[in-house]
C-alpha cells in the first residue's frame, strides 16, 4: 500500500493498475465523448469542428450500446462523475462530459486514490508502526528517494544506503524473522524495522552526533539561500556563534547550532518581528517502538509527537527538566541553563529547537516556521513547561509561535510565482517551487544522514556481536554467534537443525559488505 502512495503523502508514487486503470478508461471515453458531442477544439477563440454523420453515429444511443467499452463506461462514469464534478445529481454526468477539464478531473481521482489508500494504510498497519503513524506519512524519505534527479552527485546513495532507506520508507522488516529478538547491547526489545538502532542508548553514543552535525550543516547551507529570499535578513547566515551571551565577555558558549539577524527594516514589510535574532539548534529523537523493560511490561510506546515535542522541551529548558548550571571556562563565570534563556530573552534573541524524527518527521515548532502548521493542542501548554520552575524556558516556547514569522515557505512560493519564470526552482519538473524543492532536500538529508547512522547503527551492532539475538533464549551466554554469511539468507532461511538460540540475521548482508552507488 505504501508503495502505491503518492511521495508527498508517505510513499514512493509507484502505482498500480489496479488503481489507475478504470479511472483512465473513463476519463479517456469522456475526452472521445465531449469531442463527437461538442466537436474537434481548434484553440480558445476559434469554433470547434464538427465531426461528420457517419463519425458520430458509431456512438449514438450510448446507454444501450453493446460494445465493451461503453459497458464500463455506463458502470462507473456516474460515480466518477459524482466525484469530478462534485455534484450528485442526475446532470453531473453530462457536466462530467462537456465542461469538466480532463487534467482536472486527473488531480481528482490522484487525491481520492491518495485519501483511499490512507485509509487502507491505517487499518492494515501492523502494531509495532501505529505509534508513529504520523512519522510513516509524513513524506520526506519518500521524496528523498525519488523525487530527486539523479544527474546531480548530491542526490545519488549508494546501493546499501539506498535498500535500507527503501525497506525503512515501506515499513518492512530488515531481519527477517518471527521471533521475539532483544539487543544484545542494552538487553531491551529489538523490532525487526530498524527502530531500536535509533532508540539503543550504546548506539546512540555513535550516530548520534554525526547525525546532528550533518542536519546543522544541511540547514546551514539552506538558510544561505532561503532566508535572504524571503528578505528575513540582510546580513550572512551565522553557525555555532560565541559571543552571543553578552553577560560573559568572551564566552564559548554557543546557543545555537545556526542563526540569523533579522532586519531592523524589512525590505518588503511582509514580516514585521521585533526580535533581533532567530537561532535553531538541532535535536533528535527516537520512535520509541520498543518501551523499556523499566517502564513495565504492558508499556506502550509513545506517540512520535509526544517523543518529537519532548526533544523540543530539553531544548526549551536547557537541561532536560534539571536546573543544572555550567561554568564557562574562558571566563569561570557560571550559569545556569535557565539564566541563558533568560539572557537571550533579554536581548530578543528566540530559540527555535529542530526536532527531527528517525523517518524525517519535524517538531511543531519548525513545522510551525517551515510550513505554518499549528500543533493540534494550544500552543502555550504545549510543551507542559513548569513556569514556576522555568519561567524564560516556558516563555521562550510560547514566542515561538506567538512572535516568531511562520511559514516561510510558503511566501518563499508567493515570491517566486510573482516573477516570470522559464525554469523550474529545483531545476526538475518535480521541484516547481520553493516549498516543493526545499522540502524534497530536507528529504535527501532523512536519507543520508538518518540512512547513514541506522547502517552505522547496524555495523556496530555485527562488529562485536553478531546482530540481535534471541528473546526466547535461557542463557545468553549460551548463544551460539554466527559468522555473517555472503549469500544473502536470512535466519528463517538456514536449515532447521540449527539452535533457535543462534542470532537472526538481517534479510542481507548487502548493509554491512556492498559500496557500489545507485
Amino acid at each position: 500500500l505504501l508503495m502505491n502512495m503518492n511521495t508527498k503523502f508517505g510513499g514512493i508514487g509507484v502505482s498500480t493498475p489496479r488503481n489507475k486503470a478504470i479511472p483512465a478508461s473513463i476519463i479517456s471515453m469522456k475526452g472521445t465523448l465531449n469531442t463527437i458531442y461538442n466537436g474537434v477544439f481548434l484553440g480558445p477563440n476559434r469554433e470547434r469542428f464538427k465531426l461528420p454523420d457517419p463519425i458520430t453515429s458509431l456512438y449514438a444511443d450510448r446507454e444501450n450500446n453493446p460494445s465493451t467499452s461503453f459497458k464500463i463506461f455506463n458502470k462507473y462514469a456516474p460515480a466518477i462523475a459524482t466525484l469530478c464534478t462534485n455534484n450528485n445529481s442526475p446532470e453531473s454526468l453530462s457536466t462530467f462530459i462537456n465542461n469538466t477539464s480532463v487534467h482536472k478531473c486527473h488531480e481528482i481521482i490522484n487525491k481520492q486514490t491518495s485519501i483511499n489508500l490512507h485509509h487502507r494504510v491505517l487499518n492494515y498497519l501492523p502494531n509495532d508502526s501505529k505509534h508513529n503513524i504520523e512519522e510513516i506519512l509524513d513524506g520526506k524519505m519518500g521524496q528523498g528517494l525519488m523525487d530527486l534527479p539523479r544527474s546531480d552527485n548530491d542526490n545519488r546513495q549508494s546501493n546499501r544506503l539506498f535498500r535500507f532507506n527503501l525497506l525503512r520508507c515501506l515499513r518492512m522488516n530488515i531481519w527477517e524473522t518471527t521471533e521475539k529478538l532483544k539487543c544484545p547491547l542494552c538487553n531491551q526489545n529489538f523490532d525487526t524495522k530498524g527502530d531500536h538502532l535509533f532508540q539503543c542508548n550504546k548506539l546512540s553514543k555513535r550516530i548520534k552526533t554525526k547525525m546532528h552535525d550533518k542536519w546543522r550543516d544541511m540547514w546551514y547551507k539552506q538558510m544561505q539561500t532561503l532566508i535572504p529570499y524571503i528578505n528575513l535578513t540582510d546580513t550572512t547566515i551565522e553557525k555555532e556563534a560565541k559571543g552571543l551571551i553578552r553577560t560573559i565577555k568572551n564566552s564559548k558558549v554557543r546557543p545555537f547550532d545556526t542563526h540569523f539577524n533579522l532586519p531592523l527594516v524589512s525590505e518588503d514589510g511582509h514580516y514585521r518581528s521585533r526580535l533581533s535574532k532567530i537561532g535553531f539548534d538541532m535535536v533528535t529523537c527516537n520512535s520509541d517502538t520498543c518501551p523499556s523493560p523499566s517502564r513495565g511490561s504492558d508499556a506502550k510506546s509513545n506517540n512520535i509527537i509526544a517523543s518529537l515535542i519532548s526533544a523540543e522541551k530539553s531544548k526549551f529548558q536547557r537541561g532536560r527538566g534539571s536546573n543544572t548550571s555550567r561554568t564557562d571556562s574562558s571566563s569561570q563565570i557560571t550559569l545556569t541553563g535557565e539564566q541563558i534563556t533568560g539572557e537571550l530573552l533579554k536581548n530578543k534573541m528566540q530559540l527555535l529547537p529542530f526536532a527531527i524524527s528517525p523517518l524525517g518527521l519535524f517538531g511543531p515548532t519548525i513545522n510551525h516556521f517551515l510550513y505554518g502548521t499549528l500543533p493540534n493542542s494550544s500552543y502555550k501548554t504545549l510543551h507542559n513547561i513548569d513556569q514556576s520552575k522555568f519561567p524564560h524556558a516556558s516563555n521562550m516556547a510560547r514566542q515561538a509561535f506567538s512572535k516568531t514569522p511562520s511559514n516561510i515557505l510558503e511566501r518563499a512560493d508567493s515570491i517566486w510565482k510573482s516573477k516570470k519564470h522559464n525554469y523550474h526552482f529545483g531545476g526538475s519538473y518535480r521541484s516547481p517551487d520553493p516549498s516543493t524543492y526545499y522540502t524534497q532536500v530536507f528529504g535527501r538529508r532523512v536519507c543520508l544522514a538518518n540512512g547513514s547512522a541506522g547502517l552505522a547503527a547496524i555495523h556496530a551492532l555485527y562488529e562485536s556481536n553478531d546482530g540481535p539475538i534471541s528473546a526466547s533464549s535461557l542463557d545468553d551466554n549460551q548463544i551460539t554467534h554466527l559468522l555473517l554469511n555472503t549469500d544473502g539468507r536470512t535466519a528463517s532461511q538456514r536449515s532447521s537443525s540449527q539452535s533457535t538460540t543462534e542470532s537472526s540475521q538481517p534479510s542481507s548482508t548487502f548493509f554491512v559488505h556492498t559500496n557500489s552507488t545507485t
